[in-house]
C-alpha cells in the first residue's frame, strides 16, 4: 500500500510513523505527510501516544516537518493553555527552515492575532510567499477566501473554480494524485450556482482522495436534494451517514443529531397532554431515548472538533430544547469551547450572554471576546469592538482597530444585514443623539 493510499484509507497514525523518517528524501512520503496535516478533521483523529509523541521527539531534534506538524496539531486541537505559544515556536522554527506549509501556517497566526495583534498585510505577504513556493496549505486558504470571502469582503467563487482547476492540472502534470481538496473546493464554489447534484462527482472524488469532510456534503446531497428542510432518508443517504460515522467524520455525527432533532419535534407533536398515564410513560421513554441520542451524537462530533456541535449543544442548554434542562452555565461552557476554536457563532453568543448579564465576567474578558469576534469575521462584534475603543478601552489593540476595523465600520455600505436585535444593542451603546463631530459613523448606522 502506497503512502497516499494510507491517507485515503484512514490509516493516519501508521502514515505518520512510516513517512516521517523519509520526508526529506522521498517525494511521495513528503506529499502524503503534509496532506495529512491539511485537515482539522484528520488532525483530531491522531493518537497522542502513537503519533504526537513521535512528532514531539523529532521536533526537539530540529526536524522541520515534525516541527510544522506538531505546530498544526497544537493550533487545531488547542488542548492546553500553552497550545498557541507552543505552536508558534515550532511553526516559526519550521518556517525559518523554508518549509512552505510552515510559512503559510505562520501567516495564519497574523490573521487571527494568535501571537498578539492582527496584521493582515504581513499575513498576505507570508501567504503569497508560501503559495509561490508551492504550499498546498496556502492554496487551500486561497480557495477558502475565494469561496467564502475574507476580511468582510465578498466571495469570488469563479476564482476558486479557476484556481482549483489549475491545481488539479499541476498535480497531474507532476505525476502525483491531485489533492482531494482541489475537487472539494471546486464543488463548494460551483454548488450555489449549479445545485448540489451537479457537484456530487467532485465531492465523491474528494472523498476518494482522503477528504473525509466530503461525507458531510454527500450526506446532505443524498438526504435533502436541492432543499434544506425536507429530509428523504434514501438508501444512499443512510449508507453515507453510516459510513461517515464509521470513519469518524464529525459532520456525519452532527447530521445524525439533526435528523434525530426533527424526530424529537415530531414525537412531541404526536403525544398530547391529555393522554393517559400509560401513554405518558411511553412518551417519556421515547423522548428520553431521543434526547440521549441527540446528546451523544453532538458530544461525539464536538470531541472530533466540530464547532457547530459545540454551538448546537450550547443552544440546547440555553433554550432547554430536546429534553435538555435549561442551564445557562452549561450553555456558556459549550459556547466557550466553540470560541476556543474561533467559531463565530459561539463567540457572538458568548458575548451576548455576558452583555445581557445571564453570565457575569470581568469587563476585560467581555472586551477580549468582542475583539476575538471581530478578528474571526463577526460584523456584529466588529461594531462592538470599534465602540469599545471609542470609549477608551482595548487601548493595547488601538493600532489593529484603527488600521483594520475602523475603516470597515466607517464605510457607508456597512450594515448588520437587517439584524434588528443586534442593531438595538449597538444603538444603545452609541446613544440616541448624533455625535457633535460628525465622523460618518452615525450616518452609516442610520
Amino acid at each position: 500500500m502506497s503512502y497516499l493510499e494510507l491517507l485515503y484509507s484512514g490509516q493516519y497514525d501508521r502514515l505518520v510513523k512510516e513517512t516521517l523518517p523519509l520526508v526529506e528524501t522521498d517525494k511521495e512520503a513528503q506529499t502524503a505527510f503534509l496532506r495529512l496535516f491539511l485537515s482539522r478533521d484528520i488532525i483530531f483523529l491522531l493518537d497522542e501516544a502513537e503519533s504526537i509523541d513521535l512528532l514531539i521527539e523529532e521536533a526537539e531534534k530540529g526536524n522541520r516537518y515534525a516541527q510544522y506538524a506538531y505546530a498544526r496539531w497544537q493550533t487545531i486541537t488547542r488542548g492546553g493553555e500553552e497550545s498557541i505559544s507552543i505552536a508558534y515556536t515550532n511553526m516559526q522554527a519550521a518556517a525559518d527552515k523554508n518549509l512552505p506549509d510552515a510559512i503559510a501556517g505562520l501567516a495564519i497566526t497574523y490573521e487571527y492575532g494568535d501571537i498578539g495583534s492582527v496584521d493582515w498585510k504581513i499575513e498576505d505577504e507570508l501567504m503569497q510567499k508560501a503559495f509561490d513556493m508551492g504550499s498546498e496549505l496556502a492554496a487551500i486558504y486561497k480557495l477558502q477566501d475565494y469561496c467564502f470571502g475574507r476580511h468582510f469582503e465578498l466571495a469570488q467563487p469563479h476564482l476558486a473554480v479557476e484556481l482549483a482547476e489549475q491545481l488539479i492540472k499541476r498535480d497531474k502534470e507532476n505525476g502525483i494524485d491531485p489533492n482531494g481538496w482541489w475537487f472539494y473546493y471546486r464543488a463548494t464554489a460551483n454548488e450555489p450556482r449549479t445545485g448540489r447534484h451537479y457537484v456530487m462527482d467532485d465531492y465523491q472524488q474528494a472523498l476518494d482522495l482522503g477528504v473525509i469532510r466530503a461525507f458531510t456534503d454527500l450526506i446532505i446531497a443524498y438526504g435533502y436534494g436541492e432543499t434544506n428542510n425536507v429530509l428523504i432518508e434514501s438508501t444512499e443517504y443512510t449508507d453515507y451517514l453510516q459510513k461517515g460515522m464509521n470513519r469518524l467524520c464529525p459532520g456525519a455525527f452532527f447530521l445524525d443529531a439533526a435528523r434525530e432533532m426533527k424526530r424529537y419535534d415530531a414525537l412531541e407533536t404526536f403525544y398530547h397532554d391529555d393522554e393517559g398515564i400509560q401513554r405518558r410513560q411511553i412518551r417519556y421513554g421515547v423522548l428520553q431515548d431521543s434526547h440521549d441520542l441527540i446528546h451523544s451524537r453532538l458530544s461525539q462530533a464536538a470531541r472530533l472538533g466540530d464547532t457547530a456541535s459545540w454551538e448546537q449543544l450550547g443552544d440546547c442548554y440555553y433554550h432547554g430544547d430536546y429534553g435538555f434542562k435549561q442551564d445557562y452555565n452549561k450553555a456558556f461552557t459549550c459556547y466557550t469551547n466553540g470560541a476556543i476554536h474561533d467559531a463565530v457563532g459561539s463567540i457572538e453568543k458568548l458575548w451576548r450572554m455576558m452583555h445581557d448579564h445571564l453570565i457575569d465576567r470581568p469587563l476585560d474578558y467581555v472586551d477580549s471576546i468582542a475583539i476575538q469576534g471581530a478578528r474571526c469575521g463577526s460584523k456584529r462584534l466588529l461594531a462592538e469592538t470599534v465602540i469599545i475603543h471609542q470609549e477608551g478601552r482595548l487601548v493595547e489593540y488601538a493600532d489593529e482597530i484603527e488600521r483594520f476595523y475602523d475603516p470597515i465600520f466607517d464605510a457607508p455600505e456597512f450594515t448588520l444585514d437587517n439584524d434588528e436585535d443586534w442593531q438595538e444593542v449597538i444603538d444603545e451603546q452609541l446613544g440616541d443623539d448624533e455625535p457633535e463631530e460628525d465622523d460618518g459613523r452615525y450616518d452609516a448606522w442610520a
